[in-house]
């Protein structure tokens, strides 16, 4: 599913007339690329396998470190390394002042929709579909049929997911910092 046929459906949805393209200057057209791009995030702030990267090297620029807003999540070996707003924050040292560069161990990064898997978009599509009937023409019954369609949608891409991904136990945050020997509340380590 492509972009313009996402907002199509969200227009559609509304009983609005579908458009050529989606830098249409219909008002209806950016209320829905906004309801999109906003169920964009949504879904995928969660982590997938499409969009979780590991051992992400951030640099520094003039003495402070910059992380774009694309990375929701962004997950350090040193958990004194926090991500406050778009900077990196050292809570033992109370700064944002680096002098070298820093490796994040796992990202959760919001892909550009021509980047998200199909299973993806369509999970995005329905649920947005879903809340902008729920918000422009309050019909409930219809609100209600798209998140069955966005359920049934999200089935799939779940099974995307385990398929892919081909998680184990030991990918958790808390069995990988036992067995590198980090405990909890040692900030000098």
């Amino acid at each position: 599913m492509e972009e313009l046929e996402a907002i199509n459906l969200l227009l559609r949805a509304i009983g609005s007339d579908p458009v050529n393209s989606i830098t249409t200057s219909q008002p209806d057209v950016a209320n829905a690329r906004d309801t999109l791009n906003r169920y964009r995030g949504r879904v995928q702030k969660r982590g997938w396998w499409c969009n979780i990267q590991y051992c992400v090297e951030f640099q520094v620029a003039n003495n402070e470190i910059r992380i774009p807003k694309e990375y929701t999540t962004v997950i350090f070996d040193n958990a004194t390394l926090v991500k406050r707003g778009n900077r990196l924050f050292d809570k033992y040292n109370n700064t944002y002042q680096f002098t070298e560069s820093v490796t994040a161990r796992r990202t959760i990064y919001t892909l550009p929709w021509d980047e998200m898997p199909n299973s993806m978009r369509e999970v995005v599509a329905y649920q947005a579909a879903a809340s902008f009937v729920r918000d422009e023409i309050e019909d409930s019954n219809k609100s209600e049929q798209l998140q069955n369609e966005a359920g049934m949608a999200m089935v799939d891409l779940k099974k995307e997911d385990l398929e892919q991904g081909q998680y184990n136990s030991f990918d958790k945050t808390r069995v990988y910092l036992a067995r590198v020997g980090v405990r909890p509340y040692n900030l000098g380590a």
